[in-house]
């Protein structure tokens, strides 16, 4: 059995459906992705999974999230466990690093009492025992001083450091999951690198499940064993990561590698970016949602609901065999 399997997710705000229908699973001691454009419904359905998204009112008015499906965590539905039940579980034994460390850190508490809090709820440490695993989790993710810092308040960190303070945060209680969410960005390319670097020894260290959500595909080939690529909320390919990055069979996929820069082309070489946004959408049933955009789209990309097909590489496109 997965330690997390997502099952027919789907995610409404009023009339806007964001994730349609994703399924995936992650085993223990797996690294697994979640891939794509800003605004494919990869950070929602992480945060329908830790149980954060903002319910929906019984009289369906107002900004609550309709949510559906399954998210069965070591043989519980996480959908179906009340509010209290969930925030046991949260923390403990699941875990998220946020996108932005300064939004997600408290601005008027300091960084020691904000590792306590966690330490106190799910490890009943008390006093200087708590702050002194505090200190420890600050070592351990590399922050310089950590007594010092344990009084210290966000504004007075680097980004960097504020990423390491909430991968502490994460792992203070050595939960069997842990989802980071964009946990690199708006941070330099060095800083980057060890943070990077620092989730791989962390989750190779704990044995810990990892769900990396990212829109970088660097990231993805030096961390991830499955990768699952989402567009317009659906999951259109999933496989492997070296079967992949060798063998993308989506003209989405094939889009998103193409958009990196590579070591191995000329210097002058152009990238090929996608063209058009995330906005230039059809609806699935009518067709492809990546149509609008696709270079070689025909007739039959929008001749009705594309379905996913396969197993160990899965693809929701009609002209898989072609682009292979």
């Amino acid at each position: 059995m997965a330690l997390l399997e997502v099952e027919d997710l789907r995610i409404a705000f009023g009339s806007s459906t964001v994730v349609d229908g994703v399924s995936f699973h992650v085993d223990e001691s797996q690294v697994v992705s979640l891939v794509g454009e800003s605004g494919c419904g990869k950070s929602v359905t992480s945060l329908a999974i830790m149980g954060l998204l903002p319910k929906l009112r019984k009289s369906g008015r107002g900004g609550g999230a309709a949510v559906s499906g399954r998210a069965v965590f070591d043989g519980v539905d996480l959908f179906g466990l009340s509010a209290d039940q969930m925030r046991r579980r949260r923390g403990a034994d699941l875990a998220m690093v946020f996108q932005d460390p300064l939004s997600s850190l408290n601005p008027v508490v300091p960084i020691g009492r904000q590792i306590t809090e966690v330490l106190e709820r799910h490890r009943g440490l008390r006093g200087e025992a708590a702050r002194k695993e505090a200190e420890n989790l600050l070592d351990r993710v590399g922050i310089p001083d950590p007594r010092r810092r344990l009084g210290e308040y966000p504004h007075q960190l680097s980004g960097g450091m504020r990423q390491r303070v909430l991968i502490a945060i994460a792992v203070a209680c050595a939960p069997r999951l842990l989802i980071a969410d964009e946990p690199t960005t708006a941070l330099d390319v060095t800083i980057q690198a060890q943070i990077l670097e620092l989730l791989k020894d962390l989750v190779d260290a704990e044995g810990t499940a990892l769900l990396m959500i990212t829109h970088d595909l660097g990231v993805v080939a030096g961390m991830c064993n499955v990768v699952n690529v989402l567009y317009s909320g659906r999951v259109v390919e999933s496989s492997s990561a070296s079967r992949l990055f060798a063998e993308p069979t989506h003209p989405y996929t094939v889009g998103l590698l193409g958009s990196i820069p590579r070591l191995d082309l000329p210097i002058h070489e152009p990238l090929k970016p996608i063209r058009g946004s995330i906005a230039d959408v059809i609806r699935w049933g009518d067709g492809c949602a990546f149509a609008p955009r696709c270079d070689l789209v025909g007739a039959e990309c929008v001749a009705g609901e594309p379905m996913l097909k396969g197993e160990a590489h899965a693809h929701r496109c009609v002209k898989a065999e072609e682009i292979a």
